[in-house]
Order: structure tokens, then sequence, then C-alpha cells
């Protein structure tokens, strides 16, 4: 009875704590024109009898736009979607909790389920859960928690049917999710057979949309084709070496000494706990991190928590809960396992791996000890994270899509581009935003008439130089807009001057300018001659 009162109450303050956040910084987690444009306007592409992956080209998998064009059939309001990113980042965080109970104490789990609510899910970065720089990863995350749950607390019909839910979304996932799920059945001795219509179930409303929709093989071939060139090109692996991805050394190293320099603290701190100096050892323990936060150093290193995981399983002392967390939580961090941190792709593992580390450590370290230095560490965490919304405030542009929220630097020339817009084209011409800005297709409700979803050099890598021009001439796009957009982190900083020359010259050669307008910034308007 005790224990469902204190689960109810964990609850309770989760929910209150999720709701104020939601209400003190709704849509400002990230960028929404460049973040958050893709997801807004593919949508409404369907509304407008776009199909998937015949008209639409698919990174991530099908289901999370399948469900935003439902959504959009009631209204095209992107609130309506960031109330469902909400949600589901709601069922994350509750099914987070219950996983986390199981594997340490309430009273734990809810220090690291406010945590993970305060610097994962409200992340101020592009991997936010609330404002989704793909809602079918977020759909994919929510489907492997919910695996993981079902795992902990043998819901077998509820497992299948969420490793359903992984092969439509996150289809990377989908093998190695359901790989550890059969062992553990088993070993555990579990009905497999039985339950395999559960796992079709999300499956064949994907098979359903291709059917009704003619969607041929070919298609989807093709659609693919265009993935792997995407994974082979040069400014995805410059994109992602910012981030830890598994071919990149250098964060390797520089992960391997930060590990070394905590496990000094480490180590130093507990000498101090240990010679009865406990305040000297937290004092110690809150000016090291503070030092590490102010200096942008603080990542967790998997490598360590994979150590402890070998050491321990050779040692026989690991239990199989806590063996399923460790596989899941890898699957969650492998597209960034040298930088497991709220502002990389990782972000979804950063504090499953935590929670393992706190684990792990505790079967050799004074719990007492163990739990300060985490809920400091927690702490200062938690309060670098909640200073970014209030340093860097966002300013709302209200239009009959709903609410966009953009950085001081760019909010007036994003208000001037809009009016000009709105003075200028006409109901019957349509334009396209480069490098990105789908959004403004939204605002507008504009047809966007291409396989791309962006012009970032990236897209001219996957889809070639030439055939987006081709795509531009059959188009015969009215305007283009040229929307302030450094693209460093695809390794060429500028459209038209470190990418997409001939591209820009047959814009130059085919379009007159109309407009220049400025603000902090400008923004370049062309209209087809």
């Amino acid at each position: 009875m005790l224990n469902k009162i204190m689960d109810k109450k964990n609850i309770i303050i989760l929910t209150v704590v999720f709701i104020i956040f939601s209400i003190l910084f709704y849509a400002k987690s990230a960028n929404m024109l460049i973040d958050f444009s893709r997801e807004s306007y593919i949508p409404y592409q369907m509304l407008n009898n776009k199909i998937l992956y015949k008209d639409i080209f698919l990174i991530y998998g099908f289901f999370g736009y399948f469900i935003n064009y439902l959504i959009y059939k009631i209204s095209p309001n992107i609130n309506l979607i960031l109330i469902l990113a909400h949600i589901l980042s709601y069922f994350i965080l509750i099914l987070f909790y219950y996983i986390a109970k199981k594997i340490t104490s309430k009273s734990i789990a809810l220090v690291f389920s406010m945590f993970f609510l305060t610097v994962s899910i409200f992340s101020n970065s592009t991997f936010s859960f609330v404002v989704p720089y793909s809602y079918s990863n977020l759909w994919g995350v929510f489907a492997v928690y919910l695996g993981l749950f079902s795992i902990l607390y043998q819901k077998d019909k509820l497992l299948f049917l969420s490793l359903g839910l992984v092969f439509v979304n996150r289809i990377e996932f989908f093998i190695p999710v359901l790989l550890f799920s059969l062992i553990f059945f088993h070993i555990q001795k579990r009905k497999i057979l039985i339950n395999i219509p559960y796992l079709i179930v999300f499956p064949l409303i994907e098979c359903l949309y291709i059917y009704l929709n003619k969607i041929s093989l070919k298609d989807i071939i093709n659609n693919f084709s265009f993935i792997k060139t995407m994974v082979l090109a040069d400014s995805i692996k410059t994109l992602y070496k910012g981030m830890g991805s598994f071919f990149e050394i250098e964060y390797f190293k520089h992960n391997l000494i930060l590990t070394l320099i905590f496990g000094l603290i480490f180590v130093i701190s507990f000498i101090l706990f240990k010679y009865k100096k406990p305040v000297f050892s937290y004092i110690f323990l809150f000016i090291s991190f503070l030092y590490a936060e102010l200096n942008f150093c603080l990542n967790l290193s998997a490598f360590v928590v994979v150590f402890l995981f070998i050491f321990l399983l050779i040692k026989k002392q690991i239990r199989t809960r806590e063996i399923m967390l460790f596989f899941f939580a890898m699957v969650l961090a492998s597209k960034c396992f040298f930088a497991i941190n709220p502002l990389s792709y990782s972000n979804s593992a950063y504090c499953l791996i935590l929670m393992l580390l706190y684990k792990f450590l505790s079967k050799f370290l004074n719990r007492k000890w163990l739990t300060y230095s985490f809920i400091i560490l927690f702490t200062l965490i938690a309060c670098k994270n909640i200073s970014y919304y209030f340093k860097n405030q966002k300013y709302p542009y209200t239009a009959n899509i709903g609410t966009v929220y953009l950085n001081k630097d760019e909010i007036e020339l994003f208000k001037k581009l809009n009016l000009y817009i709105k003075k200028n084209i006409k109901k019957d011409e349509n334009f396209i935003v480069v490098p990105e800005g789908q959004i403004i297709n939204l605002i507008h409700q504009k047809p966007f008439q291409y396989y791309n979803s962006t012009f970032t050099p990236l897209d001219f890598e996957t889809f070639g130089e030439k055939n987006i021009i081709t795509n531009l001439k059959q188009s015969k796009t009215d305007y283009i807009i040229f929307y302030p957009r450094n693209t460093h982190d695809y390794g060429a900083d500028t459209i038209c001057f470190d990418y997409a020359v001939d591209f820009c010259t047959y814009i130059s050669d085919n379009y007159t300018r109309t407009a220049i307008i400025e603000a902090k910034s400008r923004a370049l308007v062309f209209k087809r001659k």
C-alpha cells in the first residue's frame, strides 16, 4: 500500500513539473525554422495529395508523418503536432520512471526522472523531445522505451506491439532490439509464436498505405538508394563528426581524457568521504563539476559503462534486467557513441546510461556518497540547461498555422519576409526557401514541388546538383527566396559560394532579383523571368 502511495506521489510530482516546463518553454527548445520545417511541412504536402516514397523523400520511417497527416486533417496547425510531441514525451517520461524503479529504488528513480525531464526531454538543442527534429525518431524512441518497459514488467503482447512500432519508425533500431528481445524470451522460456500477430500490426498499416497509394517497389528502392548515397556523403560525415559519431577518433580521445579526469575527481572525493570529511568531499565535487560545466566539457564516456558491464558480467554480478537495459541503451546511443550528452543524437540514451553508471558503481561504492555525488552533478547540468532558456529568449511570430518561435537576431527578418510574401506573391504563385525554410511555405500554404526537403550541401550531394536544377526547371517555381543560414555544420558555409554554384548560376540566368529584405541579416527574393 505504501509503495503504491509513493508511486502516485512521484508520478504527480513528475506530471506537475512536466506541465510547468511545458508552459514555460513551449516551442522554445530548438530552432523551428531549421529543425522543424520538414516535420511541419511534409504532412501538409500529404494533405495536398503528395505521397511518401513516391513524391517525398523519407530519411526516417513512415509512421510519424502519417500520424501528423491525420492530425492535419483536423487542422493544418503546428500547435496540434507540438501538443502531440508533448504527450509522447510525457509518456516516455513515465516509462522512464517505471524502468528506473525496476533498476533502482523509487526515490532514486524520481531523481533520475527529474533529470531526464529537465535535461533530455527539454534539451535546449536540436535533440529536444518536445520540438522534435523528427517525429519518426520520437515515436521510435517511445517504442524502444515501451519495449524495455514491457520486458521488465513481462508484458509480452505490448513488447511485440512496440517492436512493430520500432520497425515503422526507426528500422535501424529494429533488428538489434528484436534480437535482444528474442534472446530474452528464449532465456525466460516465454512463448514467441503466439505474440507474432502483435508484431505486424503497425507494419500492416504501412503496407496498407503503400497499397492504397499505389507505391511501387521501384519507388521504395529508389528512396533507399538515396538514403545509401546520403549515408556515404562527405557532408553527413562532417555533420556527425561534430557530434561524436563512431568514425571520429578525436571524440574517443577527448572522452577518454574526460573519463580519466572525472575518475580522478571521484577518487579524491571518495577518499575525503572515507576519511570522515563528507562536507569537504561534496564541496570538492561541486567545485570540480561547476568548473567542468562552465567549460562545456562534461560529457559521459559510454565506454566506461561498457567496461563496467563486461567486468560485472564476467564476475556474474549483473542481473538480467540490467543486461536488457544496457543493450537497449546501447541501441539508442549507437549513432553518437563517443558523445553521450543531451546535445547529440544520443540524448535519448543519455540518462539511461547515467542510470547504468550509477547502478554499476553502487555495487562497489558507498551508496549515500554516490547518490549525493550524482545529485550535485544533475543539479549543475540541469541549471545550465534551464538557464539557456532565460539567456536565449525566443520571440513569437503568430500565423494562421500556429506560432513560430525564433531567436532575437532573426525574428525581425522573419516578420519582414512574411509580410513581403503576403503583399507581393500572388495566390497562384509558388516559392521555395533556400537553403532551409519549408515552414514559411506552410505559413503561406504554398506548394513545394521537390523530392528533397531542403537545399543544404547534403541534399546536393545526395540528389545531385544537375537533378535539383532539372527539378527547378520542371517545377517552374515562381520565386526563389535566399534566407540566411550558415551551413558550416555540413562542411560548406554559404550556398552559391561554397556549394551549389551551378544551381545559383541557373537562378541568376533565369530569375530577376525583386527584393532585398534587411534586418540584422538579409534575405534575397528572385522572381522567374
